[in-house]
């Protein structure tokens, strides 16, 4: 603990002061002694410098001592009236004549109230200074009485026919004063401490901290806020926190966000910054509030490093263009031209029946770009509803709609940050979904679900299609403008049917990888290598794979069409090519052709191309009935 400085009047003091105060001032807490009272300004120096934590006075050396301190508490010792009347009694002990009792003027004036209680001549005196004192112990009439005053009283008076008492607090007063001064000691201890760790909290954390009261002006900020402004906290306090942050949106100001935290981004000079006002509770009914400040930049590093992670988990891509097996070369020309593609930014849009390997050269571009260590987000457009398709792209905040997590989550657009995302099918998403895609392209950025601010993306969109968006756009079922955002690059991937020298190679490529050989082991029949190159192979590299798990788990027999069947198998199967007037047809034969070609295995896909409708239509088609 400090040291405490107990300030008495005069020397002949120290003495019985210090056997009051013996434990404290054995143990060095309490230190007795006097002051020059003609130079109090370099004896409150003097008493800082020496290390005092508190400076316990009285009377007029109070009064002098406070007028000029600063850093070193100066703490009052008191004197009550009890006091005056305890010394009162002590003297009238010994004394009989008229008392004179001269006074600061506030003690003077509490203890004229009890004059009246004495029976003995007694005269009370105020004085304001030490020259006001001396005049009222030198305008004394009488000669030979005693005078109780202060401890100074006998140095500035000269004359020797009065007998000067010296005014002395009673014992349990000056140990009381000294059990105070010990406690705000330690309570200042407590608070020094909070507020270093406050302090060390402030100024190391990432973020920047501002506080500013109901009428905008700045009352604290910490370093990193003065970084991230570029500004020192000299110009900051008490500035317009308004002028400091421009264009904080009206609507968060009304009432200062009073009923939860507001989040808004603003750009200053060069750097984009996240600023978010969480309102609280100062003092009493004051209200003041906390401003936290990130640099977006490094709230987006952050960001990158959790997706990471969570690209560790499987948001990875994992084929490159070496894993592309072809001998055809329209499509070994395909995948120079798709290189030189992953080497610009730029959205893409890959054409492509099922089955031909869309999303292969979706993660090959990104692999071979310079988001390769950043995630591939694959998402299927046709495979989820309207409304989850939304929240699974864009994400959402707590409490956004019915079932929503508690803490939020995170859409795939962002999950996608600094890397690729691959929408599969997009010619299946809802008109109302391909709007704000479009504004996510445009913007590069994202809003969830039930939120009202947006959070920045760096994605680059590989789009994927099994259906001719031209077409689709004619019907109204694909937007014009989203179409030419995604069609920056264009690839079409050839059916296995236009590329038959890729056939036989991938068929054995794939049962090679099931028997743990290399391919060129592979042997296969000159009659079964015929009846590969026969087949429609509908399925496109898809089908090929699956027939190769069927020939190593029949171990090559296909007497039975075990592996495949052509001819009957693809008896009635319907070109793409083929075109059918459904106006000429009434409802009940256009139902029967429908379910036909279903029955006899073609995709819901082919049935629609055939028919010359949209996906769409053919469903509305399919369940008119219910």
């Amino acid at each position: 603990m400090e040291k405490i400085a107990y300030i008495v009047p005069s020397e002949t003091m120290i003495p019985a002061v210090e056997e009051i105060l013996a434990d404290d001032v054995k143990r060095g807490v309490v230190v007795v002694q006097t002051v020059d009272v003609y130079r109090s300004a370099a004896e409150y120096r003097r008493l800082a410098a020496d290390g005092y934590g508190v400076i316990i006075a009285r009377g007029g050396i109070y009064t002098d001592l406070v007028a000029v301190s600063d850093s070193v508490h100066v703490m009052e010792e008191k004197i009550r009236t009890s006091d005056i009347l305890y010394m009162l009694t002590s003297v009238r002990e010994t004394y009989r004549g008229k008392i004179y009792v001269v006074l600061r003027e506030h003690v003077a004036k509490k203890f004229e109230g009890a004059v009246s209680l004495f029976d003995f001549p007694l005269e009370v005196r105020r004085y304001t200074d030490l020259e006001s004192l001396k005049r009222q112990l030198e305008s004394i009439p009488e000669q030979g009485v005693v005078v109780l005053s202060s401890g100074v009283a006998s140095m500035l008076c000269d004359r020797e026919d009065l007998t000067m008492v010296e005014l002395m607090n009673r014992d349990t007063t000056i140990r009381e004063t000294v059990r105070v001064a010990k406690e705000f000691l330690t309570q200042l201890a407590e608070s020094a401490k909070r507020v270093n760790v406050l302090e060390s909290i402030l100024n190391n954390v990432d973020e920047g901290l501002i506080i500013f009261d109901r009428e905008y002006r700045i009352r604290e900020v910490n370093s990193k806020a003065e970084e991230l402004l570029a500004q020192s906290a000299e110009n900051l306090l008490a500035a317009d926190v308004r002028k400091v942050i421009p264009n904080m949106p009206a609507r968060r100001m009304t009432d200062i966000c009073e009923a939860a935290p507001r989040s808004f981004v603003r750009k200053l000079d060069r750097a984009m910054l996240s600023f978010t006002i969480h309102p609280f509770q100062f003092y009493k009914s004051e209200k003041r509030y906390l401003t936290t400040v990130q640099d977006v930049t490094k709230i987006q590093e952050l960001e990158h490093t959790i997706r990471m992670k969570l690209a560790q988990k499987g948001l990875v891509a994992s084929y490159h263009f070496d894993d592309i097996k072809t001998e055809d070369a329209a499509m070994k020309a395909l995948i120079k031209r798709a290189r030189t593609i992953a080497d610009f930014e730029g959205s893409v849009l890959i054409y492509g029946e099922n089955g031909t390997g869309k999303e292969l050269f979706a993660q090959s571009i990104h692999n071979a770009s310079r988001r390769r260590e950043g995630p591939f987000v694959a998402v299927n457009c046709a495979a989820l509803s309207e409304s989850l398709l939304e929240s699974e792209l864009f994400g959402y905040v707590a409490g956004a709609f019915t079932g929503a997590r508690s803490e939020g989550k995170a859409g795939l657009f962002e999950l996608a940050h600094q890397g690729t995302i691959f929408l599969d099918e997009i010619n299946s998403m809802p008109m109302g979904l391909q709007a704000k895609i479009l504004r996510v392209i445009e913007q590069q950025e994202v809003m969830r679900v039930g939120s009202d601010y947006v959070i920045p993306l760096d994605v680059r969109i590989i789009a994927a299609s099994n259906g001719n968006l031209t077409r689709s756009i004619r019907e109204n079922q694909f937007r014009k403008d989203l179409f030419f955002r995604l069609n920056t690059f264009q690839l079409n991937i050839p059916q296995v049917k236009e590329r038959k020298g890729d056939i036989v190679p991938l068929f054995k490529y794939y049962l090679a990888e099931l028997r743990g050989c290399r391919a060129e082991e592979i042997l296969l029949s000159p009659s079964f290598e015929e009846e590969l190159l026969a087949h429609h192979w509908l399925g496109n590299v898809r089908e090929i794979k699956s027939a190769a798990l069927r020939y190593h788990a029949f171990d090559g027999d296909n007497s039975c069409g075990e592996i495949i069947q052509n001819g009957q198998a693809d008896e009635g199967l319907v070109d793409e090519e083929l075109k059918i007037d459904l106006g000429q047809l009434n409802k009940v034969v256009e139902t029967m052709v429908i379910e036909s070609l279903l029955a006899k295995g073609t995709s819901k896909n082919d049935v629609a191309k055939a028919l010359g409708i949209s996906r769409q239509a053919l469903y509305k088609k399919l369940h008119r009935e219910e």
